[in-house]
C-alpha cells in the first residue's frame, strides 16, 4: 500500500495542487501551512522521545493525518463559496491564518517542553478555531434563512 503512495505522490500532489487552484486558496500560504504541521510532526516526535512518553508510529501517523484532516476545513469553506456562490476568499484566508498560528504555538510548546524536559501545557487553539467557524457558518445560515423568511413574508401581502 505505501508503495502505491509513493509510486502516485507526484500524481496526488497535482490532484491537490489542482483542487487548491480551482477553488482560488493561496498555494504558498497552503503550502507555509503544511510545512509548519511537519515541523510540529517532527518536534512532537522529538518532544515524547525526550520526554520519554510512549511513542509509536501508528500515533504518529494518526496524529498526521488529523493534522492534513484540518486542510479540509478551508478547502470545505471554499467548496461552500464555490457553491453559494459567495466570496467567502476573506474568511477562508483568516481560517488558514489562525490555523498557521495554531501550529505555530503547538511549535512553540513543543520547542519549550524539549528544552525544559517537561511537559508543557498546549493552548487548545485548533477547538477554539474549529468552534468559531462552526459558530460564525451557523450565525451566516441563520441571517440568511431569517433574510429569506422576510422575503417570504413581503410577497404575501
Amino acid at each position: 500500500m505505501t508503495d502505491k503512495i509513493l509510486e502516485y505522490s507526484a500524481e496526488l500532489k497535482l490532484l491537490l495542487y489542482g483542487v487548491f487552484i480551482y477553488l482560488g486558496m493561496d498555494m504558498e500560504i497552503v503550502k507555509v501551512l503544511f510545512y509548519l504541521m511537519i515541523m510540529d510532526t517532527f518536534l512532537g516526535v522529538i518532544k515524547a522521545l525526550v520526554l520519554n512518553n510512549r511513542f509509536s508510529f501508528k500515533k504518529m501517523a494518526l496524529g498526521f493525518v488529523s493534522k492534513l484532516a484540518v486542510l479540509l476545513i478551508p478547502v470545505s469553506l471554499a467548496l461552500m463559496s464555490k457553491g453559494l456562490n459567495y466570496n467567502f476568499k476573506w474568511f477562508v484566508t483568516i481560517v488558514i491564518d489562525l490555523l498557521i498560528v495554531s501550529d505555530g504555538i503547538s511549535i512553540f510548546s513543543n520547542i519549550i517542553a524539549i528544552k525544559s524536559k517537561r511537559e508543557v501545557e498546549n493552548f487548545d487553539a485548533m477547538t477554539m478555531i474549529l468552534k468559531a467557524v462552526r459558530n460564525g457558518l451557523i450565525q451566516m445560515f441563520k441571517k440568511t434563512l431569517s433574510v429569506i423568511e422576510t422575503k417570504g413574508n413581503i410577497e404575501k401581502y
